[in-house]
């Protein structure tokens, strides 16, 4: 259900609580969009290669979570150099509950996709959905007016989403393109819905879930 919202410039909700300077946004898009080097490798290196890394990357990051969560000297740390790029429930205190990280998904989501599809389908996936969620979040949070429901995302920023990932497949080798808007559909309504896991997650694995079933069908 689409709900107006009127006099927020931007695409999240919670009072002002979990809303971060535009410019911090940008900064973790363009993170985003420096990860497009973990698709390009997709298209590169040996699977058995990707495992290792992207393996070793995820238990990292998944360990220094963990590892703030405990000590406030590592949460301190971590929070000064990585601050800008981290949302405010991203920076958990010591003893709190252990959270992860946008980046430690962005890690598990591409180990996940590698050690699942195959090397193609896990690189358009997690391409467009790299590319779609900053375009969301970037549009959304400037001109969002319209709230997905009592969600946080916005009919505007999945417009962008949608358009910035059919870019992505227009471009991307081996996937053909009604299969690879398919698949941006899918990202993006799995990007602004709700969910019971984290989309940097969910949204890659979704998409390229349908895109394998629509190229390789029973």
């Amino acid at each position: 259900m689409l709900m107006p919202v009127r006099n927020i410039s931007s695409s999240f909700r919670g009072g002002g609580k979990d809303l971060q300077p535009y410019r911090n946004e940008i900064l973790r898009k363009a993170a985003h969009l420096l990860a497009l080097i973990i698709p390009a490798g997709m298209y590169i290196l040996p699977k058995s290669h990707l495992l290792l890394i992207l393996g070793l990357a995820s238990a990292t990051g998944v360990f220094l979570d963990m590892l703030r969560a405990r000590l406030s000297v590592v949460n301190h740390w971590i929070i000064k150099f990585f601050g800008p790029l981290m949302r405010s429930r991203e920076k958990s205190d010591p003893e709190a509950k252990v959270v992860f990280t946008g980046a430690t998904w962005v890690l598990i989501s591409a180990f996940l996709l590698v050690l699942i599809f195959p090397l193609h389908l896990a690189a358009a996936s997690f391409a467009m959905f790299l590319v779609g969620d900053g375009a969301a979040a970037l549009v959304g949070q400037r001109f969002g007016r319209i709230f997905w429901g009592r969600g946080n995302k916005t009919l505007e920023g999945s417009v962008a989403f949608m358009g910035a990932a059919l870019l992505v497949m227009s471009i991307v080798p081996g996937v053909k393109f009604w299969i690879g808007t398919a698949g941006a559909l899918s990202s993006c309504l799995a990007e602004a819905m709700p969910g019971p896991l984290n989309d940097n997650l969910r949204a890659p694995l979704l998409s390229a879930a349908v895109m394998a079933l629509l190229e390789y069908p029973f």
